[in-house]
Parts: C-alpha cells; sequence; structure tokens
C-alpha cells in the first residue's frame, strides 16, 4: 500500500492541476445579443441628393400685364439604384497596396485615392425645361399663395419624375428664392 499511495497522491495533484488550468483557460461564453426596443417617434431620415437650379426669371401668364417670376429651385431626390454606404472604416473593404521605389519615398507621393464624384440627376436639360413652361403657364394669383406654391410644387415633382430613369426619383422640390414682379 506503501508503493500506490504516491501514485494516488500524484494522481489527485495532476486532477487538481488539470481542472485549475482548464478553468483558467475556458473559453468566455458568448453574451446573447438583444435587440434595444424601438425608441418612440424615433425617426430616421434618409439621405437625400439635392441637385440646385439655379437663378432663373420666368415670364408668368397674365393676361395684360407683363408679369415675371425669379425662382431658385433645390430639387430633394433619391438615388434609388445606390449602392449600399461605405463600411464603417471608411473604404469598400478591399485592400490598396501602392508600390513605389525608395527614390518615390523621399519626395511628395499623393498615396489618397481619387476623390469620389457625388451622384448626378438624370436629364438635367429636360428638366430645367419643364420647370420653364409649367411655371410660365401659371399667373400670379396661381402662385401668391402657399398652397398655389404646395400646388406648383407637386405638379412640378410628378412632371420631374416622370422625365426621370426609374432609378431616381425626386423626393421634394424647395423653393429657395420665389419672387413675383
Amino acid at each position: 500500500m506503501a508503493k500506490v499511495l504516491p501514485i494516488i497522491l500524484a494522481a489527485i495533484v495532476a486532477l487538481i492541476i488539470g481542472g485549475a488550468a482548464a478553468w483558467f483557460l475556458k473559453p468566455e461564453p458568448v453574451p446573447e445579443v438583444v435587440a434595444a426596443p424601438p425608441v418612440e417617434n424615433e425617426h430616421h431620415e434618409e439621405h437625400l441628393n439635392e441637385h440646385l437650379i439655379k437663378e432663373r426669371i420666368v415670364t408668368l401668364a397674365d393676361p395684360g400685364a407683363k408679369r415675371f417670376l425669379k425662382l431658385t429651385i433645390a430639387l430633394m431626390w433619391r438615388d434609388l439604384a445606390a449602392t449600399p454606404t461605405a463600411k464603417a472604416d471608411g473604404g469598400d473593404g478591399e485592400i490598396v497596396f501602392i508600390s513605389f521605389s525608395e527614390d518615390d519615398a523621399t519626395g511628395a507621393v499623393d498615396t489618397a485615392p481619387p476623390a469620389a464624384k457625388g451622384p448626378t440627376l438624370a436629364n438635367v436639360s429636360e428638366i430645367n425645361d419643364i420647370i420653364t413652361t409649367t411655371l410660365s403657364a401659371k399667373r400670379v394669383d396661381e402662385l401668391v399663395t402657399s398652397d398655389g406654391k404646395e400646388r406648383a410644387r407637386e405638379e412640378l415633382k410628378g412632371k420631374i419624375n416622370a422625365a426621370l430613369p426609374k432609378t431616381q426619383q425626386v423626393a421634394k422640390v424647395l423653393f429657395t428664392d420665389f419672387i413675383i414682379q
């Protein structure tokens, strides 16, 4: 029995050391991800592109008098074919390698990617024509009230959306400058 006792004690010590090592080295449990409850009245605004129609003067359709409308319009539009926005790291997930020689390293090397050009609104000339012809057919009494301006906005929005490709859509027509003389 005296010969077996050291073996039993060694086995017990090995079990204790093994258990302690397993306890210290065990992986952390993955915390359960719970979605946050929706916040009441929370409003996520979508990103709209802006296209500014420069200042223009339109002759109104008032009989017997020459009346003019001076206006500037901002078209707020969405690109329905746009790819998802860039990832949080600011890139598109690809690694770009830039190589240069030892001599280039001492000079000024521009390693920045070219600036991305934002999306552009299609059929701008046709949109300009729609704005001119639609507003030049209006009389002063149709445009001086808030309701008249709102009807003009909606009419322009409908006609412009009809002229745009299916991948673009005007969400808002904003009169940033509107003067009748």
